[in-house]
């Protein structure tokens, strides 16, 4: 998905723009509270390209709970990828609130954003971003080590997770375009986010490693984890608990898939569970 931003507008990560990697700064984030995943209320994200003023977010309204799947559906431009960027703290909103865990992250500093970004949200992109040098697993630990955190026993097990025990050594170039979406969801899982953010997550894929990837997706969601994922593939789309439609910046259509949603489904479970 190619990044709705204007030109000369290079902060936001779009397909094939390669992430930005910061290093850790000291200080402290605020405090994670319970509630909702994500509250974004009346967001707008405008740019001015001469005398024309752009809306790439026109007043956008979302909520994201804990344990639901959201797809995000719509033409190219409609502004898929610029929603994603400011759910990602990869850029700031011209107006309006954006609160991520019960924290308002408008308001935060630029090295505080960055940790929060770094600790909280997890990012798959449809073209992987491997480094092409590393093995799988010292692409998992990548997150770690900017971190600065050592924790082997994650890594190995978020390996055995996607099933990639017996290419933790391989190469990327060793790996089909199943396996490599695989290390790249271990990777943006390793930091243990709240929120998994998904950029055209099988847009590369065949049909069996998009059902694998959809089948981690909703085991990760069972536990609790909110996922957002922008998406041209209608059966993926169709596989979430609710599904939104974007035009112009603004949502214009709103489903929630099934009479009682997998979210709640899944709620259930994990209430069960921490009552055991």
């Amino acid at each position: 998905m190619l990044s709705e931003r204007p030109e000369k507008q290079s902060e936001i990560v779009g397909e094939g723009q390669s992430p930005a990697l910061k290093a850790p700064q000291s200080g402290t984030v605020p405090t994670i509270s319970d509630g909702p995943l994500l509250e974004a209320t009346d967001l707008w994200r405008s740019y001015h390209r001469g005398s024309e003023t752009i809306h790439a977010l026109a007043g956008l309204n979302l909520t994201l709970a804990p344990g639901e799947i959201v797809s995000v559906v719509g033409r190219s431009g409609s502004g898929k990828t610029t929603l994603l960027n400011q759910i990602g703290c990869l850029d700031r909103p011209s107006k309006g609130s954006l609160k991520i865990a019960g924290i308002e992250v408008t308001g935060l500093k630029e090295q505080e954003l960055v940790r929060f970004r770094r600790d909280h949200i997890g990012f798959i992109f449809q073209l992987f971003y491997l480094i092409p040098t590393l093995t799988v697993e010292e692409n998992i630990r990548l997150p770690l080590i900017f971190a600065r955190k050592h924790d082997e026993q994650r890594v190995s097990e978020l390996i055995e997770r996607v099933g990639l025990a017996k290419s933790r050594r391989a190469l990327p170039k060793q790996l089909d375009g199943g396996d490599m979406q695989r290390v790249a969801i271990a990777r943006a899982l390793v930091n243990r986010p709240k929120i998994l953010l998904a950029d055209e997550p099988t847009g590369r894929l065949e049909k069996k490693s998009r059902g694998a990837v959809l089948e981690i997706f909703q085991e990760l969601a069972r536990e609790g984890l909110g996922i957002i994922m922008a998406t041209h593939d209608p059966e993926l789309a169709a596989e979430a608990d609710r599904k939104i439609e974007i035009s112009d910046g603004r949502i214009v259509a709103e489903e929630a898939l099934g009479e009682r949603t997998k979210s709640e489904a899944r709620c259930q479970k994990l209430e069960a569970r921490s009552t055991e």
